[in-house]
């Protein structure tokens, strides 16, 4: 029974059991579905977890804050250990994967649509927020908009985003393709008028220009005018559009914008200064601050950014104008953090090694898959989040160990004339 759920809540890591340690956005249903003995280790990925502990224990010895520290180094297996768990399972085992990756993806749409026209119960919301932290009963203000079985938009966005990445892969829905092109547009209206996310509007864009070469550039170049040209619309005849389309006007066609790139670190909250800030960090300092030691040397990273942190609105709104202590979002700039590049390079090594062989430059749809978790590894998401890491052994998967089944899956000659 419980190993049958699981196979439903790993993809709905905000969905939580309340354990008293405070709000816990990301739980660790992807530990759990790991123990299996399904779970095949790489000796590699065992040395380099084994090398990360060690580097743990060592902050606790000169920072204490030991809760914090294990909570760091969990995140990251929560995050990435169930990409061996899954390159475990038998064929019966994927189709299950696919059946509750469809499911969550559609109950997630009807939960949000639900939201968004606030039929949520009202007395039913302080229950569902104690499992699911920061829910709201309907949609956000500031042009945000809801969150599903999600604790905000953007960590909807990011799973929504995976999931129909592996569909499009599965079913190669090519958007250049009569059913890939409904299933994109229909995607785009989730992202501008119910999630209202920035990151998922940038997921789509990535999925997009993976397709493109040189026999449908003609059409990428149509479909990206329209695009922009819809932006331009929606910005200037909505009394509060979406964040996604206010980002892309303010960037593009808000000509009084005097410095673009303090707009984008402004609009992103804390998101893009702590990563950059975490690169930058990770660059000089070869083997990190240590795993867990991000509440210190975040704050140490970001003040050698040469930005005053009162002009980040995020700051100046929560903290008076100070830096505070912040995880990086992104996984890599996490890693660079607390590891340096040193770490984080054999991180990349022990991961990426798997997948080397598969085509990238003749599957656009593995490209497409690929593209968006490196976008999401390197820019955008959270360290402990497992469905990047889920998708791409799906992915995997399905090109490599049940390629054949796959073949049944085969799109109709459908171009989009």
């Amino acid at each position: 029974m419980i190993q049958s759920l699981l196979y439903y809540l790993i993809f709905t890591p905000s969905i939580n059991i309340p354990l008293g340690f405070g709000d816990i956005e990301t739980f660790p249903w992807a530990l759990f579905f790991c123990l299996s003995p399904r779970l095949v280790l790489d000796r590699m990925y065992i040395y380099l977890m084994a090398a990360f502990g060690l580097s743990a224990a060592i902050t606790i010895g000169m920072y204490g804050n030991g809760f914090a520290v294990m909570r760091s180094y969990l995140a990251i297996l929560n995050g990435s250990l169930i990409f061996f768990r899954i390159l475990g399972a038998d064929q019966e085992e994927f189709y299950r994967l696919i059946k509750a990756l469809m499911v969550i993806f559609g109950l997630n749409i009807f939960i949000s649509f639900i939201q968004f026209w606030g039929l949520f119960p009202d007395f039913i919301e302080p229950y569902y927020r104690m499992l699911v932290p920061r829910f709201t009963h309907e949609s956000l203000d500031g042009g945000r908009g809801v969150g599903g079985l999600y604790a905000e938009p953007a960590y909807s966005s990011y799973a929504m985003h995976f999931m129909f990445a592996f569909m499009m892969l599965w079913w190669k829905w090519h958007p250049m393709e009569r059913k890939g092109a409904i299933a994109f547009l229909s995607m785009l209206a989730f992202d501008l008028f119910l999630n209202k996310s920035a990151t998922g509007t940038a997921f789509l864009i990535v999925l997009f220009i993976s397709f493109l070469d040189r026999k449908t550039i003609g059409k990428f170049i149509l479909a990206g005018l329209a695009f922009f040209a819809a932006i331009l619309w929606l910005a200037n005849s909505m009394e509060e559009p979406p964040r996604a389309v206010d980002l892309v006007n303010n960037i593009l066609f808000t000509w009084d914008t005097d410095d673009v790139y303090m707009t984008l670190m402004n609009e992103s909250g804390h998101r893009l200064f702590s990563i950059l800030s975490a690169y930058k960090y990770g660059l000089t300092h070869w083997l990190g601050g240590g795993i867990g030691s991000w509440p210190v040397s975040s704050v140490i990273a970001m003040e050698a950014m040469g930005i005053e942190s009162f002009e980040i609105y995020y700051f100046l709104e929560f903290n008076d104008g100070f830096f505070l202590g912040i995880r990086p979002t992104a996984f890599a700039a996490g890693l660079f953090l607390e590891v340096g590049i040193v770490g984080c390079a054999a991180y990349c090594f022990t991961f990426f090694r798997h997948v080397w062989a598969l085509p990238y430059a003749q599957n656009p749809f593995w490209r497409a898959v690929f593209n968006l978790f490196l976008f999401n590894f390197f820019l955008i998401g959270t360290i402990g989040d497992p469905m990047p890491y889920i998708t791409l052994a799906m992915a995997y998967l399905a090109l490599s160990k049940f390629a054949v089944v796959q073949t049944t899956h085969e799109p109709n000659s459908d171009h989009i004339a």
